[in-house]
């Protein structure tokens, strides 16, 4: 039964091809689009940098090595020291209390990770135009390809037609050379437009990773369906508040730098002469310490970090209002184009209905020789306009209602 089952699952899928969404094309552009790969990056050198921070926890080491000669040394008690010296040593500090400074720079390596992340996701946010105008003008060229062989049709029949009466002296045959004419200048604007859109499917194979042709069924729904709301869900306006939330942290890592620091330290020597001067054998020795440091200039700047890290967040809040601002305007200008085109799609019905009536009777005039052939093809000419017109409405108000939901921000992107 299961066997059974994936096969008719694939025999119906050669059989009706693919169906693709404007959503779906986005979401597989977003995969296939070398950018995203960014991502992966930038969450490993954001891991990267964190693993660094803890490592500031452990022991710092060191080692000296050093061999001097003096021209000159001490004589003490009649005792003359040698001129040479050497020490070899391994410096150990273990830091107990930073004042936080690690924890902080850690949060801040942190936000800077999802900033970039941000960023490339804002940059990425950009395919959802291009993908949106280039569906779109697949779905033109497609219903511009189907009238232009459904006018293509309706010529080739009358002609059939005209081509008896002209046999039987009833028409003239200026008449049917018109028809052929018409014929195949409709045949030029085909090839033109097959060379067009095969062009389209190649450029949007490109961007979703798959095979598209005229046998690929596309869906005919904007992003998201419908246009839902006006509230903002853009990824610039989560960069922004990213941005801000940096700001707050550099400052709190700037205050932590002025709190005191303090190590332990140990240090372990070979070498002559040690603390006791008077032993000149070489010999071990070491020594042990607490140090307390505290940089007390630090201090000294952190109202004037403050006032600029408040004015950084100020402008950040305005490049935020700006982007807001612009948005708004974009969205209540495609809020009128939608309007209008629901409105143009009403009268576009009407328009088709009486062109279609007014060609019926020009398909009998010219059965009947009432009119020329040039005359018929006026009116064909005019319904197969209206009718596209409609469909190339239908397409826009698709398209802005997309642009719409793109300026608004897409949920699911």
């Amino acid at each position: 039964m299961k066997r059974f089952t994936f096969l008719f699952v694939l025999f119906s899928g050669m059989c009706f091809g693919q169906t693709l969404s404007l959503d779906s094309c986005i979401q597989m552009a977003k995969r296939n689009y070398p950018l995203i790969k960014q991502n992966r990056l930038i969450s490993e050198s954001e891991e990267n940098t964190l693993k660094a921070d803890n490592k500031n926890w452990l022991p710092k080491i060191s080692f000296i090595g050093k061999a001097t000669y003096q021209s000159e040394v001490v004589e003490f008690l009649g005792k003359s020291f040698p001129h040479d010296s050497y020490i070899t040593a391994l410096d150990l500090e273990q830091t107990v209390y930073d004042g936080g400074q690690i924890k902080q720079q850690k949060n801040l390596d942190r936000l800077n990770g999802e900033t970039e992340l941000l960023k490339n996701q804002v940059e990425l946010y950009k395919l959802a135009d291009r993908i949106t105008q280039l569906y779109s003008n697949i779905l033109l060229l497609r219903e511009n390809t189907k009238t232009l062989n459904i006018y293509k049709d309706d010529i080739t029949n009358k002609k059939k037609i005209l081509a008896s009466s002209v046999a039987n002296g009833l028409s003239l045959q200026s008449n049917l050379d018109a028809l052929e004419a018409e014929e195949l200048k409709t045949e030029q604007s085909l090839i033109e437009a097959k060379e067009n859109i095969a062009a389209l499917y190649q450029t949007m194979a490109m961007y979703i990773n798959k095979t598209m042709d005229d046998s690929t069924d596309l869906s005919s729904q904007p992003i998201m369906s419908v246009s839902a709301g006006n509230e903002l869900n853009r990824p610039e306006l989560k960069l922004f508040e990213s941005q801000k939330s940096m700001l707050d942290v550099r400052h709190k890592l700037n205050t932590k730098s002025a709190f005191p620091r303090l190590a332990l330290s140990a240090e372990g020597a070979y070498g002559r002469p040690g603390p006791n001067f008077l032993n000149q054998d070489l010999r071990f020795f070491g020594q042990a310490a607490v140090s307390l440091k505290w940089n007390i200039g630090a201090l000294y700047n952190l109202s004037n970090e403050k006032q600029n890290i408040s004015i950084s967040k100020q402008m950040v809040d305005v490049q935020k209002e700006v982007f807001e601002f612009n948005l708004r305007t974009a969205m209540a200008q495609q809020t009128a184009q939608i309007n209008s085109l629901r409105e143009i799609l009403e009268k576009d019905k009407q328009i088709i209905e009486k062109r279609h009536r007014i060609r019926e009777t020009a398909s009998k005039q010219l059965e009947n020789g009432s009119i020329t052939s040039t005359d018929y093809l006026t009116e064909l000419n005019a319904e197969m306009q209206a009718t596209l017109n409609e469909k190339v409405h239908e397409i826009k108000l698709m398209n802005a209602i997309s642009n719409y939901n793109t300026s608004k921000g897409i949920n699911n992107f």
